[in-house]
């Protein structure tokens, strides 16, 4: 979105909307005034149910706390009870559609102390771990339709590998997964039971050697 004064505006094809834009939600680019990134991600959210929050989260460009803010500097806007909701679906920062859904179904199940998007370092190579458990070395990998891509599949398994190497256990779910719910919570329920076994084993193992 363009900031600018006021003026008549006309171009075939492309229909123009006036408003106020209150300055603190601008940003000057090549010399041209433009809304911020935490505003246009809110202005395309009746076109893209959350997508554009979604993206500008994986891009870094806007957070969470900047988003409310733009928010509260625009409350008189038509659709902002949508906004609304659809940032507190957005609390714990999913990057994508179907991170924003496992987020949604985690929470629903009553899972909880996990973050996600956590960085780690593996072998030099740095990676974001879709969902961490806190406390087990569980992480939950949703892959998105580029997983079909025959070199993106190769960089996942390079990446688990590693992750592997690096202390983690890997579930790996394709965004089809998703679809059943009940077998999306159950796995991981059952991976956690196993994880934390695990944990408690290699914590007396370290007892007994002290």
């Amino acid at each position: 979105m363009v900031a600018g004064p006021q003026a008549r505006l006309r171009h075939s094809g492309i229909s123009f909307t006036r408003r106020v834009v209150p300055p603190e939600l601008t940003t000057t680019r090549q010399g041209i005034r433009i809304s911020s990134p935490s505003l246009t991600a809110l202005d395309l959210v009746p076109a893209s149910p959350g997508y554009s929050i979604d993206d500008v989260l994986r891009t870094r460009t806007a957070t969470i706390a900047g988003m409310y803010f733009a928010l509260g500097l625009t409350t008189w806007r038509k659709g902002n009870t949508t906004r609304r909701r659809l940032l507190l679906d957005s609390r714990s920062e999913p990057w994508s559609p179907r991170e924003r859904l496992a987020h949604r179904l985690l929470r629903g199940a009553g899972i909880t102390r996990w973050r996600a998007n956590v960085p780690i370092v593996c072998n030099g190579n740095l990676f974001f771990q879709d969902i961490a458990m806190d406390d087990c070395p569980l992480v939950i990998e949703i892959d998105g339709r580029q997983h079909l891509d025959p070199a993106a599949a190769d960089y996942d398994r390079w990446r688990g590998n590693l992750l592997l190497l690096a202390g983690k256990q890997v579930l790996r779910f394709t965004a089809e997964r998703l679809d059943d719910p009940e077998g999306f919570i159950d796995m991981i329920r059952r991976a956690l039971v196993v994880c934390g076994a695990q944990a408690a084993t290699r914590g007396r193992r370290s007892r007994i050697a002290r």
